[in-house]
C-alpha cells in the first residue's frame, strides 16, 4: 500500500487526464477531415499530377497540421481551464467534474459537426470562388439567409455534398462516441502516485500551450504563415474550414466602413487642392495627368527600380547625429556621386501605409486584407507602368502573407511577386527570421532580373522591400558588419535601440551599395534608373523638439543613366520634398505621355507645378513656403520657421491649415479610394463604375 506522501489521487481528479485524451481523439479526428477535404481538393481541382511537382506542396501540408492542431487545443481551453481550476477545489466535486466532462463531449461532437460541414462548404467555395472562405462570406450573408441558402442549393453538386457531409459526419460521430467509451475506461482503471500524476500534468500542459501557439518561437502560428509558396492554389490547401473562415471574418470586421464618393464633394477638393474650378465633365479623370511625350522614352524606355528600405533613417546617414559612425557603408560613394535629397520625408510613420501610399495612392491601410482586396486601382503604380508596356515585379524580404502583400500586389499590377518563401527556393542556403529573409537576396534577385534582360525584352518595373533592418534585428551570419564602437551622443540618441540595430542598418547599406555598383558596371545599367528611399525612419531614435522632422526623415537616391539626364536642369538638392513627390518623378524620367495620378510633382523639373504641390506630406507635419505646420487634422496647427530640415523658431499664434492646399491632400487620398472602392454616389443614386 502506497504510503501517505504518495497516496493515490481520488479518481475525480483525473478529469485532466481524460480531457486530454478527448482533445487528442478529436485532433485526429478533426485532423483526417481535414485531410481529406485537402486530398479532395488536390484531387478535383488543383490537378495532382501537376501538384505534386510542387516542393512547397509538402510544407503547406505540414504548415496545415499546425494549423489543424492549434484550432482544437485552442478551442478547448474552454474545457482544460476549468479542468484545471477543479484540481485546486478543496474536496471531491464530483458533480462539477462530471459537468466538465459532459460539456467536454457536447463540445467534442459540436466541434466535428462544424469541422465536417465547414470543410465541405469550403470545397465548394473553392470551386466555384476560386478561394478558400474569406469575407465575402460574411458580406454575402447580407443579402439574406433565404437568398444565400437559395444560391447555394442551385449549385450542380449540392445534394452530392449533402450526402458526403452526412456520411463523413456520421463516421465522425461514431469514431468519437467510440472513442470517448475507451477514454472512460482507461481512466478509470489509472492508479497513479501523486508525484506521477502532477508530472503528467506539468509536462502535457507545456506541450499543449506550444502546440496550440502552433510555434515556439517568438510569434505564435498566424495569417502571415498562410501562404508558402509562389503558387496561390498550393497556398489555398492550407488554411483548414475553420481557419479561412475565422481570418474572413476578421477581414470582414476590419473592412473599414467606405462611403461612396460625392460628386460635389471631389468638385470641392478639387478646387482647394489645386486652386482652379475643375472643368464640367465628370471629376474623377480630372484628377489625373500625363507626363510629357519624348521620342527618346518611346524608343529606349528605360528600365526602374525603387528600392523600399525597412527603417532607413536619414539621420543616421549625417554625421551630425552619427557623430562620425559610418552607417552609410558601400552605399556612401554612390551617394557622394549621385541625386541625394537629404530633406525627404515618408508619407507615415508606417510601412503599411507608406507603400500602399507610394505605390496605390491611398492610406486605407487595410485595404490588402479587406473585402476591397479584389478591387483593382487605377491609380496604382504597377498599373500605370503595365500600361505602358513594363513587366511588373515586386521582390519582397518579407514572408507573402504579411498584411496579405503576395496577393494584394499582384491584384494591384505586379505580374511577379517573390516573397521569403520564394527567396528561400531560389537560395537554400538564405536564413529565416521571425519576418523573412535576409536582404541580400532580395538585391541578388533583382541585379539577376536586370542581368538576364536584353535590350528589345519589355522594361522592367521593379520594387523591392527590405526587413533585415527590423526589430528584432538580426544580423545574417554572412554580414561583414562588425558592432561599431559607439560615442557616447549617439549611444544616448539609440536610447531603448539595441546597438545591433546599427548593424542591420549598415548591413543593408551595404548591401544597396554592392547592388548600385554591380548596375553601374554592367551593360543594363546603361539603361535602369534606381530610386531608394525608406519606408519610415527609425522607430525609437531620440531627437530633440527642433530635430522633429530629422527624426521623421529618409533619404531619397537617384540614379540616372547618362542618356536619361539629357535636358535635365541642375536639380535643386536642398528642396524639401515627399513620398508623395516620388512616383511623379520617376513617371517623368521613364514614361512618354502616360496617364497618372496628379498628385505629387516631379522634383527634377524646372517648375513646381500647381500649387496643390508645393509642400512636403507626412501624417504628422506638412511644409510648405518655407514653414513646418502639425496638427494637420486639427482647425488649429503649431507653425515654425524651418531651416532644411531644422525647426528654428516657433510661431506663437495658431495657423488654420485649412488655408493650405496641402491639407486637402489625405482628403484628397481619401476621396479617390472612396471612388475607386465603393463608387459614386449622389443624390442617394449609387452609380456603379
Amino acid at each position: 500500500m502506497p504510503n501517505n506522501l504518495d497516496a493515490m489521487l481520488p479518481a475525480k481528479k483525473f478529469i485532466f487526464l481524460q480531457v486530454l485524451l478527448l482533445i487528442s481523439l478529436l485532433t485526429v479526428v478533426c485532423g483526417l477531415v481535414f485531410l481529406l477535404s485537402r486530398l479532395f481538393l488536390l484531387v478535383t481541382v488543383f490537378e495532382i499530377e501537376a501538384a505534386l511537382q510542387y516542393e512547397d506542396l509538402w510544407q503547406a501540408f505540414l504548415v496545415a497540421l499546425r494549423f489543424d492542431i492549434a484550432v482544437v487545443f485552442r478551442v478547448y481551453l474552454l474545457v482544460v481551464l476549468p479542468a484545471i481550476i477543479v484540481l485546486a477545489i478543496p474536496g471531491n466535486q464530483v458533480g462539477l467534474s462530471r459537468f466538465i466532462w459532459t460539456f467536454a463531449n457536447g463540445l467534442g461532437y459540436f466541434l466535428i459537426t462544424m469541422v465536417v460541414v465547414l470543410s465541405v462548404a469550403n470545397i465548394g467555395y473553392i470551386k466555384f470562388f476560386g478561394r478558400p472562405f474569406d469575407s465575402f462570406v460574411f458580406y454575402g450573408l447580407n443579402y439574406g439567409a433565404d437568398k444565400a441558402l437559395g444560391s447555394i442549393a442551385g449549385l450542380g453538386d449540392f445534394y452530392p455534398a449533402l450526402g458526403a457531409m452526412a456520411l463523413v459526419g456520421i463516421l465522425s460521430w461514431l469514431a468519437c462516441r467510440r472513442g470517448i467509451s475507451l477514454i472512460s475506461r482507461a481512466v478509470s482503471r489509472l492508479h497513479l502516485r501523486r508525484w506521477q500524476f502532477w508530472l503528467i500534468v506539468v509536462s502535457s500542459l507545456l506541450i499543449y500551450l506550444s502546440l496550440g501557439r502552433g510555434s515556439v518561437t517568438t510569434f505564435p502560428l498566424s495569417q502571415k504563415h498562410l501562404l508558402v509558396s509562389s503558387d496561390t492554389r498550393i497556398n489555398y490547401l492550407v488554411p483548414n474550414s475553420l481557419v479561412a473562415l475565422y481570418y474572413g471574418y476578421r477581414e470582414y470586421r476590419s473592412s473599414k466602413n467606405l462611403k461612396p464618393a460625392s460628386e460635389q464633394e471631389g468638385r470641392e477638393l478639387y478646387t482647394k487642392f489645386y486652386g482652379k474650378s475643375p472643368a464640367a465633365a465628370a471629376i474623377f479623370p480630372q484628377f489625373f495627368t500625363r507626363t510629357p511625350r519624348s521620342e527618346l522614352l518611346e524608343k529606349a524606355p528605360p528600365n526602374v527600380v525603387l528600392h523600399l528600405v525597412e527603417s532607413m533613417g536619414q539621420g543616421l546617414l549625417l554625421n551630425r547625429f552619427s557623430e562620425g559612425v559610418d552607417l552609410a557603408g558601400a552605399l556612401r560613394q554612390h551617394l557622394e556621386q549621385g541625386l541625394y535629397f537629404k530633406h525627404f520625408l515618408p508619407a507615415h510613420n508606417d510601412t503599411q501605409k507608406s507603400v500602399l501610399g507610394l505605390l496605390v495612392n491611398t492610406e486605407y491601410r487595410d485595404v490588402s486584407y479587406s473585402r476591397h482586396q479584389y478591387t483593382a486601382i487605377e491609380a496604382s503604380a504597377a498599373q500605370i507602368y503595365k500600361q505602358a508596356g513594363y513587366e511588373t515585379i515586386f521582390i519582397y524580404a518579407g514572408f507573402e502573407g504579411i498584411k496579405n502583400r503576395g496577393s494584394y500586389f499582384k491584384r494591384q499590377g505586379f505580374d511577379t511577386f517573390i516573397g521569403a518563401n520564394e527567396l528561400k527556393r531560389l537560395f537554400p542556403e538564405m536564413a529565416e527570421t521571425v519576418w523573412g529573409g535576409e536582404d541580400q537576396y532580395v538585391y541578388d534577385t533583382a541585379i539577376q532580373m536586370l542581368q538576364d534582360w536584353a535590350p528589345g525584352d519589355a522594361p522592367l518595373f521593379i520594387v523591392t522591400l527590405s526587413v533585415t533592418n527590423h526589430p528584432p534585428y538580426t544580423v545574417p551570419e554572412q554580414a561583414n558588419t562588425a558592432s561599431p564602437k559607439l560615442p557616447p551622443g549617439l549611444q544616448g540618441r539609440l536610447g531603448d535601440l539595441p546597438a545591433v540595430s546599427l548593424q542591420t542598418y549598415r548591413y543593408t547599406n551595404d548591401q544597396l551599395g554592392r547592388f548600385m555598383s554591380q548596375i553601374k558596371h554592367s551593360a543594363p545599367g546603361e539603361q535602369t534608373i534606381v530610386a531608394i528611399t525608406g519606408d519610415h525612419a527609425i522607430r525609437g531614435m531620440r531627437y530633440t523638439k527642433e530635430q522633429a522632422l530629422h527624426q521623421i526623415s529618409v533619404p531619397l537616391y537617384l540614379y540616372l543613366p547618362q542618356r536619361y539626364q539629357a535636358g535635365l536642369p541642375s536639380p535643386d538638392l536642398a528642396q524639401v520634398a515627399s513620398h508623395k513627390d516620388l512616383m511623379p518623378t520617376l513617371y517623368a524620367l521613364s514614361l512618354s505621355a502616360a496617364l497618372y495620378p496628379d498628385l505629387g510633382r516631379n522634383i527634377l523639373a524646372r517648375t513646381t507645378g500647381p500649387p496643390g504641390h508645393n509642400f512636403a506630406y507626412h501624417s504628422d507635419f506638412i511644409i510648405a513656403d518655407g514653414y513646418a505646420y502639425n496638427s494637420i487634422d486639427s482647425a488649429t496647427a503649431s507653425r515654425w520657421k524651418v531651416d532644411g530640415l531644422d525647426l528654428v523658431s516657433p510661431l506663437q499664434a495658431e495657423f488654420n491649415t485649412e488655408r493650405l492646399p496641402a491639407s486637402q491632400y489625405a482628403k484628397v487620398l481619401d476621396w479617390l479610394t472612396r471612388y475607386q472602392l465603393v463608387g459614386l454616389e449622389d443624390a442617394g443614386r449609387k452609380q456603379s463604375r
